[in-house]
């Protein structure tokens, strides 16, 4: 029985076999050719206006219609080194008062490097008030307060 059905497998096989020597297997190629000819091809129509269509990923973008994809760029001032520093606290007697800039400690006129988000930057102390450091950079003067919540 085992032998029977392994005769009958490999006769099937051989029959495909000789149906795809013979040409038999010809129109049903063709039968798949037709089929993947006939499967429509995409088509993209790029909208003119806004209420044409937008892009439905990106719907604020006006990349479509001739805008730039990113907003312009805005021109900002560069920030001078005294715009970066903040005093962030005051401390010692009335004598001799002590700043922290920008978690510097430095005393009455006192020189020293202090880094920055607009880079390092040699500031002078000044003077030291009760709420307040007369700072220069680069021959600028300010004074830096404490904020008022503190």
């Amino acid at each position: 029985m085992k032998t029977s059905i392994f005769l009958r497998v490999t006769l099937a096989a051989l029959a495909f076999k000789l149906s795809m020597v013979s040409g038999q297997a010809a129109p049903v190629a063709a039968k798949k050719s037709a089929v993947t000819n006939s499967v429509p091809k995409s088509v993209f129509i790029i909208p003119s206006s806004k209420q044409d269509g937008s892009d439905p990923f990106f719907p604020n973008s006006t990349r479509l219609w001739g805008g730039s994809a990113t907003p312009k760029a805005v021109k900002q001032s560069q920030p001078t080194g005294l715009d970066c520093l903040v005093l962030k606290g005051l401390s010692g007697t009335q004598a001799n008062r002590l700043a922290m800039i920008n978690g510097r400690t430095m005393a009455r006129n006192e020189q020293a490097e202090i880094n920055t988000d607009c880079g390092r930057l040699l500031v002078h102390c000044v003077d030291i008030t009760s709420n307040s450091a007369i700072i220069e950079v680069s021959g600028e003067r300010r004074e830096l307060k404490l904020r008022a919540d503190l």
